[in-house]
């Protein structure tokens, strides 16, 4: 038997009614209830007191426990499916050079993909019987585990179940003769559990964010499920002789990535969250897991730079200034030196921005938002904290606009590549050894 023990650091609040204390039985009574409810708390592994490993959110660090009947899934973007080959799942870590692998056992694959409730269950099924295509969303599947029977879903089990094909192209899911499609080819992106290749001893501080499924025993929760995801390990490649930067952003940060690397290689060790950062709110849910282990030797931040905006392009100034502030929150934490990156320019080719709907909410992707309010309300934020300093990539932009940025300018994409990509990453460069010079 396999156990884990992550302490619980933050109280159990329970609201009760104005009046006299609750009784004995009182307490008892919703004692029971709670702790036979499902609790899911999702956060980074790290090291605790208890058997040196903890559970880290925003909210504190938690408690739990993993038994032999606690399903442990690995938890990966379905693209990254397209690299199971040769028995080897092997994919890179986002804005990271390493490279992960996973050894896939012999034999079948069960493929389940829950539907979100049986309401959901007549357009799902008539499309797979139209179309022979079955969503990925919702995709589990069962490695080196028995073969479950085959069936579509009814409003009593909302599943299609069947073996699951990876060397397909696509790939499909076979339930009873018929091979259906399985992907998205509609578009967007979703992730996929995948059991039987990896146990609760696998898990690492600081390498995995976890999810736990289960129900609290006292102050601990024992996981009938454990969700782990893979973060890459922060100083495998670093050198020990130089300072650590971390820089925050979306697609457009990885766009300049190139260039800041370049003009800070043999100065800093550079690193980037392994993800697209996207809007505020995404931020202020994952900070902690992005921040990791900062505590710990070796891996603690000397210089933060972090952006959100175009995501938030239809946001409304009161969710995107606090969610900033609670960003700021996490990243004071480090004693890191921060700099607020302003949001780069929409271009004109977009319509212009125009006022603000009746909710507030700024008019999405337009000419001129981030100037009449997205930068506007992040530097009222940015200024509470006058430690915090700014590297202004809007005006780097708008300087250039008869040069550097003039085909830029002219078109319909946010994102920049070749010089002006470049030259993006260089001026945030100079931005850093000038605040670490200082």
């Amino acid at each position: 038997m396999t156990r884990l023990y992550f302490r619980l650091l933050v109280p159990l609040l329970i609201l009760l009614p104005v009046g006299a204390p609750p009784s004995q039985a009182q307490q008892s009574k919703r004692h029971k209830a709670t702790s036979a409810e499902t609790t899911t708390v999702s956060g980074l592994l790290i090291r605790g007191s208890a058997m040196n490993m903890a559970l880290r959110t925003r909210a504190g660090q938690f408690e739990f426990t993993t038994t032999a009947r606690t399903r442990v899934a690995l938890k990966i973007n379905t693209r990254l499916l397209r690299r199971l080959k040769g028995g080897v799942l092997s994919f890179n870590v986002h804005s990271s050079k390493q490279v992960l692998t996973y050894q896939v056992p012999k034999g079948p694959v069960t493929g389940t993909v829950a539907l979100r409730g049986p309401r959901n269950v007549p357009n799902a099924l008539a499309t797979a019987r139209r179309e022979k295509w079955i969503s990925e969303r919702g995709l589990r599947l069962a490695f080196g585990q028995p073969v479950m029977p085959g069936q579509l879903p009814t409003s009593d089990d909302p599943r299609f179940i069947g073996t699951w094909n990876p060397a397909a192209n696509p790939r499909t899911l076979t339930i009873g003769a018929t091979a259906y499609e399985i992907s998205l080819k509609k578009g967007g992106q979703t992730t996929a559990l995948l059991y039987g290749l990896i146990t609760a001893a696998d898990c690492r501080p600081f390498l995995n964010r976890a999810t736990i499924i289960g129900k609290r025993r006292g102050e601990v929760i024992v996981a009938d499920e454990l969700h782990v995801e893979p973060l890459g390990d922060q100083v495998a490649l670093d050198d020990p002789k130089l300072p650590r930067y971390l820089f925050i952003g979306d697609s457009i940060s990885e766009n300049y990535s190139r260039g800041l690397r370049d003009a800070l290689r043999g100065k800093f060790n550079v690193h980037h969250p392994p993800t697209n950062c996207g809007p505020s709110g995404k931020g202020k849910r994952n900070i902690v897991e992005w921040l990791g282990g900062y505590k710990q030797p070796r891996r603690g931040w000397d210089v933060i730079s972090f952006n959100f905006g175009h995501w938030d392009a239809g946001n409304d100034r009161t969710t995107y200034q606090s969610n900033i502030e609670a960003v700021i929150n996490e990243l004071k934490k480090t004693n890191a030196k921060l700099i607020w990156v302003t949001t780069c320019p929409v271009p004109a080719g977009f319509p212009p921005a125009g006022n603000l709907t009746a909710r507030g909410k700024a008019p999405r992707r337009t000419a001129g938002v981030m100037r009449k309010y997205l930068n506007p309300w992040a530097v009222e934020v940015i200024a509470r904290h006058p430690e915090i300093t700014v590297c202004d990539q809007w005006r780097f932009v708008k300087n250039r606009e008869d040069d550097l940025f003039k085909d830029w300018w002219k078109g319909k994409n946010v994102h920049f590549r070749g010089k002006p990509a470049a030259a993006l990453g260089r001026h945030l460069a100079t931005h850093v050894l000038k605040v670490t010079s200082e």
